[in-house]
């Protein structure tokens, strides 16, 4: 593939390695929150959104100059509308108040974690500063961060499927069918 047309079967399988991307098909790319974000901040911050998709394991020659470009222009339009509602913030302004809505959701993942990973009393230590000793509770989760799960949940579990099938077609494929003696 040259640049953002049909990716091949190969293609598909090298972008879904990528923790980069949440999902692609033959023609389209999406890619993980995490990764808007950071690439957001970083783009505000004056870096290249072509080096910054590069380091991500993502090169412009697979998938495409003009991909970038849209994207990073969504990402950059959603993000300075998500914290100002207008344009009247400096870059700075912007990327400060990105990485403090980035801290917040990385403690936020930490802390569901430690609840997944079985601490006892549906309770765990929030991990951030000034609240040294507090303790969320899963019941206090609000209706979006409850969505956030579900959504990586069940993307887990379709991945989860596809490579128990893949394993189960190789299998198939090793093992000879047993030939039946009359």
């Amino acid at each position: 593939m040259r640049g953002g047309g049909v990716f091949s079967d190969e293609e598909i399988q090298l972008l879904r390695g990528l923790p980069a991307v949440a999902n692609v098909t033959r023609n389209r790319i999406t890619y993980s929150d995490a990764f808007k974000q950071v690439c957001t901040i970083r783009y505000l911050a004056g870096e290249s959104p072509t080096k910054i998709f590069r380091e991500a394991g993502l090169p412009p020659d697979l998938v495409g100059c003009k991909r970038i470009e849209r994207s990073v222009a969504r990402w950059k339009a959603a993000a300075i509308k998500s914290v100002s509602g207008n344009d009247h913030l400096d870059n700075s302004e912007i990327i400060a108040q990105l990485v403090e809505r980035y801290k917040r959701t990385l403690v936020t993942r930490r802390n569901l974690d430690n609840m997944a990973s079985g601490v006892p009393d549906s309770s765990v230590p929030v991990m951030s500063e000034g609240a040294v000793g507090a303790h969320v509770s899963i019941s206090a989760l609000d209706g979006d961060t409850a969505g956030i799960i579900i959504k990586q949940q069940a993307r887990r579990i379709d991945e989860l499927e596809r490579a128990n099938a893949s394993l189960l077609d190789k299998l198939n494929k090793a093992i000879p069918s047993p030939t039946v003696d009359n």
